[in-house]
């Protein structure tokens, strides 16, 4: 198959531009040996221009068009890079692999993760904006510090040539997305695709001068660029003699650089693997890539009682590798890229051989490949430690092998090397697992695999195979600098020096004193009787999101039981604690239908009106309040308390509303502490300890930010509704300037929010922070999020609970129900029947009409309307559905993992579970009946 390379130059400033000496270099197809095309070649000169036009880039506009725009603004560019390149995968692969002699499927693969990297940090751009002023803890008050996270300037890249396109865009997108301009300097031996990517960036309008591609030799291109004053930082990845070099240069500037460099990590097989699992992932370590790959595991490892056999698995399995045209179908193994690196092997193989080294399978040309760099998968055996072939980097599908007799042993034959980037062990036993991954000298360590490799986690190695790491937010951070900034906030002078008069201080008393009176008649003026409050409960809908409905179960989730009651009835009986309350609000998306009988009973029975108001589309959580504000402000409310129904809490409102009175501001939220580990799946934020002022606020960061999250319960006074406008005005502003935009007319999928979309935390709480509008209240009592149905399990318990200090009436007793046994804390409807031999709890809900037989045990469950349950059942974290049934001597069951999709046994309406059946963390959906046990089901 016949396939043009094109015909590019270099991209300088957003331009192709001619080299200066108009010099360029072929390209070579390594399977066949035929020159496909020409790349330029940059000399001195070109790095010249390059780095000119990446400085003009960043500092352009005063760096407004780039550095400094907002994170959105990059995300943007980069998502059309990446849509671009998804768009021509198949291009983009096919070139890659006649370039390099990469499989075409290997080829392909990466093309997906070019597009995933570019997506993945088009995201952490977009973050970067919310994580900026992070506050720093100081131990004086009369100071405040934060920090701000900056581009690091312009930045040279100089990239290898086993992951021409790939390892590239491990450079380039972080940079870019950090607000950094690069220049780009691939592998003169691999070059074409990333000539292609700057075709892209020429397609999607990215800023002229903020990435530029140099192609060329690495003295005539390499050198001038990573010894250029004018740059700021160098990453390189390539071999450790080069990254020396660079080294060496950038220290002569005290210039940063990070390094990821050569590799000869180890594989440890253990005597207790799966051999068919071992000998795949020992193959797929050493000549994946045709065995071009830095962290390659090549050095095997193996148990003494088992490397006969494993060897002989190893070498069957290895001769059946099919080794042709990388463009073939199939093909598991093609070319090495080039005539001097095909050499450079047979070379060292033949050394190796030369030593005492045994080559059980390859170390030729393959037989029926004439042409072309092709070298046979390679296995050696018989090594000692001080051969070349164990001790230096091959970059070739060849692979050492030794054995060892123990653990300490293999450890240290996996360390005997100076390099350090990856190593992987194999084992079924875990724990030896996880001590040896600990004491191999690596950066990466693969537990029963080698190889994977995820943009989101850290790259790179220790000792001589470099430092810094690429990928993740570590990979970010690679490119930004770190500024701190103090403040001193205290009103008094700082007294090292001696003021030559007093009266200073006097007129900071007099000041005091009359802010103290004015902030009295204020907080007087708030408590007046005369005030009125309403409450909206945002009750969501049937929407792709966490507001889902209960999976088995056809009811609205704030119509789920909870605690014998539903789930909105709990902030809706909490409002009614509220002084002065005029009317409660519950906005949602579900029909009117689904609320109008439940609207029509509460209102009666708190003898409070409460409204239904359904939004036709998604305005946000704060776009919601808005959208009603008419209605909201029927009654002139002096305070707004705004509630999420799918919270589980004391709701300490009346405490909420006092201590909003005495902070003043916008706002009040209710906040609570959790574990560290959990605090990134909510909205973490940091209030001032003394005056409880909001500071900081992020939703579910990626790194930890604080222990302190956001409950979803809020105060807000109607100040609240000009912020919200302020947000949808800037929107249309913008989408009126995005229409005059050439770059947005390309973008034909943009992800840019409606204007009357307005997001409570993202848009409000995030940009008020630390500017004296919002506070926060702190509640030690309990608080969950009810994400899942098996949620609501744990958060009927945390309910029941604290009935025992309020009203315990409202709990079951040993007298109250015929006498049955009651352990902790259980409500039973007054209408359900329950047999007195039965035993109920801790933490269960029986609903009206229940029938509960001779025998049977029930813990951690809800039981709906309608149940019965026959003579010797057993029921443990589980939901029964409306007039199922479950029949004598059944277990209906799960492990109690409230988060997960399975962790309890969820049965829909008219469920049957018939005599002597075990039903064990399933699903089963209304109106099937079950005869046979099931465990870890969906039963649709």
């Amino acid at each position: 198959m016949a396939i043009s390379i094109p015909c590019r130059q270099l991209f300088i400033d957003g331009e192709w531009r001619e080299p200066a000496l108009k010099k360029r270099l072929p390209v070579i197809n390594p399977a066949t040996e035929a020159t496909i095309g020409y790349i330029p070649a940059a000399t001195a000169e070109d790095v010249e221009l390059a780095v000119d036009a990446a400085r003009r880039a960043l500092t352009r506009n005063k760096g407004k068009d780039w550095a400094t725009a907002s994170g959105a603004v990059r995300a943007k560019y980069m998502r059309a890079i990446a849509a671009k390149i998804t768009e021509r995968k198949s291009e983009f692969a096919k070139l890659e692999s006649i370039d390099s002699g990469k499989p075409l499927e290997e080829a392909a693969w990466d093309m997906d993760d070019v597009s995933g990297c570019f997506e993945y940090f088009a995201d952490l751009a977009e973050a970067l904006d919310a994580k900026q002023k992070a506050p720093v803890s100081l131990p004086m008050d009369n100071f405040k510090c934060y920090i701000l996270k900056e581009p690091i300037g312009v930045v040279g890249l100089i990239t290898p040539w086993n992951y021409p396109l790939l390892m590239a865009i491990w450079k380039v997108a972080p940079a870019l997305a950090a607000g950094c301009t690069a220049i780009l300097k691939p592998s003169e031996l691999a070059s074409v695709t990333c000539l292609e990517l700057a075709e892209v960036c020429r397609e999607v309008g990215l800023p002229p001068g903020v990435l530029n591609i140099l192609t060329g030799l690495g003295p005539e291109a390499g050198a001038p660029l990573a010894s250029h004053p004018n740059v700021d930082k160098i990453a390189f990845t390539g071999s450790t003699i080069t990254g020396s070099k660079i080294m060496t240069a950038a220290a002569q500037m005290v210039k940063p650089v990070t390094l990821e460099l050569g590799g000869k990590s180890p594989i440890i097989v253990f005597d207790d693997v799966d051999l068919d699992k071992a000998v795949e992932w020992t193959m797929f370590g050493c000549f994946w890539t045709n065995g071009q790959i830095c962290s390659a595991t090549s050095r095997l490892i193996v148990h003494e009682s088992i490397a006969a056999d494993f060897l002989d698995k190893l070498v069957q399995w290895t001769k059946n590798i099919k080794i042709s045209d990388p463009l073939e179908e199939g093909c598991k193994l093609g070319p090495v890229v080039s005539e001097g690196q095909y050499e450079k092997i047979l070379k060292v193989i033949s050394t190796a051989k030369s030593e005492g080294a045994t080559i059980v399978c390859g170390g030729a040309r393959p037989e029926h490949l004439k042409k072309g760099f092709f070298i046979e998968p390679t296995i050696i055996t018989d090594i000692n430690t001080s051969m070349q072939i164990w001790r230096e980097e091959v970059f070739g599908p060849v692979l050492c092998v030794k054995t060892f007799a123990s653990e300490d042993e293999a450890i240290e034959l996996a360390n005997d090397t100076r390099y350090g980037l990856g190593g992987a062990v194999i084992s079924q036993d875990l724990e030896r697992c996880d001590r040896v991954s600990k004491a191999l000298q690596a950066g990466i360590v693969w537990i029963n695999c080698s190889q994977p490799c995820f943009c989101q986690a850290p790259w790179g190695g220790n000792k001589q195979s470099g430092f810094g790491r690429e990928l993740g937010e570590w990979g970010l951070d690679n490119y930004m600098s770190v500024k701190q900034i103090t403040q001193y906030v205290s009103n008094e002078q700082w007294g090292w020096y001696q003021s030559p008069s007093k009266l200073y201080n006097f007129k900071q008393l007099s000041l005091l004193i009359q802010r103290s009176g004015f902030r009295f008649l204020l907080i007087w003026k708030m408590g007046s009787s005369e005030e009125k409050v309403v409450a909206v409960i945002m009750v969501g809908g049937p929407t792709k999101g966490t507001r889902f409905r209960p999976l088995s179960l056809n009811i609205p989730k704030p119509l789920f039981p909870l605690a014998g009651q539903p789930m909105v009835h709990h902030p809706i009986s909490a409002c009614k604690r509220i002084a002065n309350l005029a009317q409660i609000y519950l906005v949602g998306f579900y029909e009117e239908r689904e609320f109008a009988l439940y609207v029509s009973s509460i209102s009666n029975e708190l003898k409070i009106p409460v409204r239904y108001l359904r939004e036709e589309k998604p305005h946000g959580s704060a776009g919601g309040l808005y959208n009603f504000r008419d209605l909201i402000m029927e009654d002139s409310p002096s305070h707004i308390f705004l509630l999420n129904c799918d919270v589980c809490c004391s709701f300490p409102l009346p405490e909420m509303l006092d201590a909003h009175k005495k902070y003043g501001g916008m706002g009040t939220i209710l906040v609570i502490k959790v574990s560290a580990e959990s605090a990134s799946q909510f909205g973490e934020l940091i209030a001032d300890p003394e005056t409880k002022e909001l500071l900081h606020y992020t939703e579910k960061p990626e790194t930890f930010v604080s222990d302190l999250i956001n409950c979803g319960v809020y105060i807000f006074t109607p100040e609240v509704f000009t912020a919200i406008q302020g947000v949808s005005s800037q929107r249309k502003d913008r989408a009126n300037l995005r229409r005059v935009s050439s770059f947005e007319a390309l973008q034909s999928a943009t992800r840019s929010l409606p204007t009357d979309y307005v997001r409570l935390d993202q848009d409000i709480l995030s940009p008020l922070a630390g500017k004296k509008q919002l506070y926060t209240y702190e509640t030690g009592d309990f608080w969950e999020q009810i994400k899942t149905p098996g949620m609501s399990l744990k958060c009927s318990g945390l309910y029941l609970a604290q009935f025992r200090f309020t009203s315990p009436d409202l709990l079951a007793s040993g007298d109250g129900t015929k006498n049955a046994t009651f352990l902790g804390d259980v409500f039973v409807h007054p209408s359900a029947k329950v047999h007195p031999t039965a035993k109920i709890g801790p933490n269960v809900s029986i609903s009206a009409n229940a029938r509960i037989g001779p025998g049977v045990r029930l813990i951690s469950c809800i039981i709906l309307d309608g149940v019965e349950i026959m003579e010797n059942a057993v029921v443990t974290n589980a939901i029964v559905g409306w007039k199922s049934t479950i029949g004598r001597w059944s277990r209906v069951q799960a492990s109690g993992d409230y988060n997960a999709k399975l962790g309890v046994t969820i049965l829909g309406e008219s469920v049957g579970v018939e005599d002597e059946v075990v039903v064990t963390n399933s699903i089963v959906l209304p109106n099937k009946t079950l005869n046979v046990s099931v465990q870890e089901e969906i039963i649709l």
